[in-house]
Order: structure tokens, then sequence, then C-alpha cells
């Protein structure tokens, strides 16, 4: 505004010089609303702890207990040691005798001196030197009385030039632990010391996929009998095009699927059109669409929508609502691990923490008529979604936050900033199915390593694959 401006509104009465100064004022508090979401962080809004840059303050670390206390374990402390392996695993056996007495130094000889017979225990453990290890055929040829010739033919499992362990340390360097294939590449020279080239880590990594078509299939066939489920999406490349990675996970299988939407639709491509059981997630619409049971949305979520909606917002308004409503949560999840420690019983959670609702539903109620149009929002939104706060209470196996599934998309993300995506449809296929299995070994408690082995020598056998299913899901 001018200087001609503003003389021209104080001299137009008090009416336009009123009108002027709440327009200012709205101007004034929505850039400092965009000044505060410029600063928001992981812990006030949806973005990743990997997104916080180093201006981002530390979280604050409770103070010592005492100043003289040192780093590290504490008297009485009781270590962490690793487990002696059995004798009947052990390759060599050293006996180690005294040379002299610790006490008088007298020289000590084990064929003169009698042995106790008692010994410690003490092991080293390490790995023989990679060797590769190389199987040879003869194709014998045979020549039949009409002349012709004819060759042995290779076994199913021998007509790949490099073997099933292999094969699955190369997948599996790729699927758990993210390494590139020129990775892979190095990897397999310097450490296995066998040349593989590029090309042929690539075809081998989509044998594997194709190996693990039928386990996949599996997983995706038996999630909508499931009790119940997590749900998340991320954002995901494939030749620089906009993809996105759905995960859905229980306690026991994690299925991840690559599609070109983010709507409903896929959701119904994987559970089909109707689910049963409880839906657990965040708020985003496609959920609501698919799903008409019953949901629970994540609170972590929610927390972060309070601290960030105290944190944007200058308003009074925002400032009461968010520490009331943070308030009232501290509550509610303090009787929730109370119950998880097995302090209470599932009446007694229910019991307690109806007045707390009671407080929640109230301030809810008083705040949805605010004038902070912000502050009348969040508050709208939880009411409309009421329903879906609280069923982990009362429902057996469900979380109030959706860090199952989000803790399962993490490895994907991280794989993701790695490798930029995928380059074809083989691709997705190939990160999908191998992400699934990786998974859903680790929360088995399986060696997702033996299962590739097996489920790649059962395919080129031509034999039944390995199951992810199999056990109680």
């Amino acid at each position: 505004m001018t200087r001609e401006e503003a003389v021209a509104i104080a001299h137009s009465g008090p009416e336009v010089i009123v009108k002027a100064l709440l327009h200012q004022s709205a101007r004034i508090d929505e850039l400092e609303r965009k000044v505060a979401l410029l600063t928001t962080d992981s812990s006030n809004s949806s973005k990743p702890p990997s997104s916080d840059g180093p201006q981002t303050k530390l979280r604050p670390r409770p103070p010592k207990k005492s100043k003289k206390r040192n780093r590290g374990g504490q008297p009485g402390h009781k270590g962490a040691n690793r487990d002696l392996i059995s004798m009947d695993q052990v390759d060599d056996i050293i006996p180690l005798f005294p040379d002299v007495c610790d006490n008088c130094g007298a020289a000590l000889d084990p064929s003169v001196d009698q042995p106790t017979g008692k010994y410690l225990r003490h092991q080293v453990v390490d790995i023989p030197e990679p060797k590769p290890e190389v199987v040879e055929y003869h194709r014998m040829c045979i020549r039949c009385a009409c002349g012709r010739d004819n060759w042995g033919k290779l076994p199913p499992e021998a007509r790949s030039g490099i073997g099933p362990r292999l094969t699955a340390v190369l997948a599996h360097l790729s699927g758990l632990h993210r390494v590139t294939r020129r990775g892979c590449q190095e990897i397999a020279k310097t450490i296995f010391r066998i040349d593989v080239c590029l090309g042929s880590v690539c075809k081998l990594h989509q044998e594997v996929s194709e190996a693990l078509a039928k386990a996949y299939e599996e997983v995706r066939q038996a999630l909508p009998g499931q009790p119940v489920l997590n749900g998340d999406e991320t954002g995901w490349k494939t030749l620089g095009l906009t993809r996105w990675l759905w995960v859905l996970v229980t306690p026991t299988i994690a299925f991840y699927h690559v599609a070109e939407s983010r709507g409903a639709k896929v959701l119904r491509y994987i559970l089909g059109d109707f689910y049963n059981g409880v839906l657990c997630s965040d708020m985003y619409s496609a959920y609501k669409a698919f799903h008409k049971g019953i949901r629970q949305f994540c609170w972590a979520h929610i927390i972060r929508g309070l601290r960030g909606l105290k944190h944007a917002c200058r308003s009074p308004d925002a400032v009461r609502f968010s520490k009331w409503m943070l308030s009232e949560t501290g509550r509610m999840f303090a009787l929730w691990h109370a119950f998880k420690d097995g302090h209470l019983d599932r009446q007694i959670l229910v019991q307690k923490s109806v007045p707390i609702r009671s407080r929640m539903s109230r301030c809810l109620q008083l705040y949805s008529n605010s004038s902070d149009y912000h502050v009348a929002k969040a508050a709208k939104s939880l009411l409309k979604h009421w329903d879906g706060l609280f069923t982990f209470l009362e429902h057996e196996g469900v979380e109030p936050t959706n860090n199952a599934a989000e803790r399962a998309i993490r490895p994907a993300v991280q794989w993701l900033k790695i490798s930029f995506g995928n380059q074809s449809a083989e691709g997705e296929l190939l990160t999908a199915r191998l992400l699934t299995v990786e998974r859903s070994c680790i929360l088995q408690r399986k060696n997702p390593f033996q299962f590739l082995v097996d489920a790649v020598t059962a395919y080129r056998k031509g034999a039944p694959s390995p199951s992810l299913v199999s056990v109680s899901c």
C-alpha cells in the first residue's frame, strides 16, 4: 500500500478504515501461516523424517539422573554376549595348555603334570574363504543305428549357468539390502569371485520374480480373509512416470503392489469388492471410498496434525484446541500402554476411556464453530471420522496407529531413493514380489534368503513353490 492510498483510506471514514485493517490483518495471518508451514517437520506434519533438514531442532533429551553416571553399561548391568555354538557344530578344537604357573612361576608340562580335565570354552566364528562351487556336466553322445547323434539332456535345475544359491543371493541383496544391480555384480566378483555381467544380473532377477509369482499371488488371495489389515501407500516411479506403491500388512504377511492409480480401484483389485475385517489407515479418501465397514484411523497422523495446527496457526483457538486434544490423547495412550503392559484388562480399558472420549467429543463440538477456519476444519474432520477413532479399544488385534504399514513401507522408500524406481512393468512386478516375500518372511521369522533359494530351485525343477500362507495368517 502506498502513502497516497493510506491517506485516502484515512479520510474515507471509520467503516473503510476498519475494513482495510481487517483485510491487512487477514493477509498477515495468512502470511504467518505460510511461513510456519515452511518450517514444519516430521513431528508436526506428515513429512517423512528423512525430509527434516539440518535446521530442524533436535528433540530435547531428558536430563540425566546423576551427573556422575558415565556413558555405556553401568555397574551390575548384565552384558549381552553371543551364545556358544554347540560342540557337535564346531569344526575344529584346539587345546591350549598353560606354560607356567600363575602363582609361583614354575614351568608346566601337560605330559608330566596332571591335567585336571577342566577347561574354559572360547570360540572364534569366521566364514571360509569364498570359493565357487563349479559343477560341469558332460553331455555324452550316443549314435543311434539310424545314424543320428543323440546328446544327453541337462537337468532342469542346471539349464542356467548360475546356481540357485547365487541367484538368491543377488535377489536378496536387492530386495532386503537395496543393493543396485551394479552393486550385485561387484559383490559377486570381489567376494564370491564369480564374473557375472550386468545383463545376467537383470536376467537372474527376472527369473526370481517368476519364481515368486505363485507365492505372491497366494498372499494376495489370503488378504480378504484377514480380520485386520493395515494399509498405506507412497509415491513411486517407473521410467520417470508417477506410480504408487501400496502395502497391506497383517501380523504375518505384507503385500506390496505397484499401481498407476492412488484410487480405491487398486484396493478393489487387491481385496475384491468387499472386505469384512477392520481396515486401519490414515484418513485418505480412497480407503473410505472402498471400505464401508469398521475402520481405525491412525492416531500418529492425528497427533502430528494437532501439533502442526498449533505450530502453523497464531489464533488463541488454535493453541487452546491443540493443547486440549493433545492432553486428552496423552491420557488415552497412557491407558493403552497400561493395557499392553498387562496392568489393565480390556473391559477396564474401555470403562476408563469413556470420560476421555466424552471430553474429546465436547472439545470437538465446541471448536467446530471456531472463527479460526483451520481449527474448525480439524474439529469437524475428527467428528466426521469419530466412529473410526476408538476401534482399537474394543477389537482384538487392532492398534491405535498405522505403524505396522509405515514400517513396512519404509524399506521401499529407501529403495526408491537409491534405484529411482523401475524401468519396466516387469521391474514393478519384481519390486512388489521381492518386497512381499522378504517382509513376510521377516514377520514369520523365516529365513528370507533360504526361501528364495527354495523358490528358485522349485521353479527350475518345475516343482511346487514354497508358500507364505501355510502358517496361520
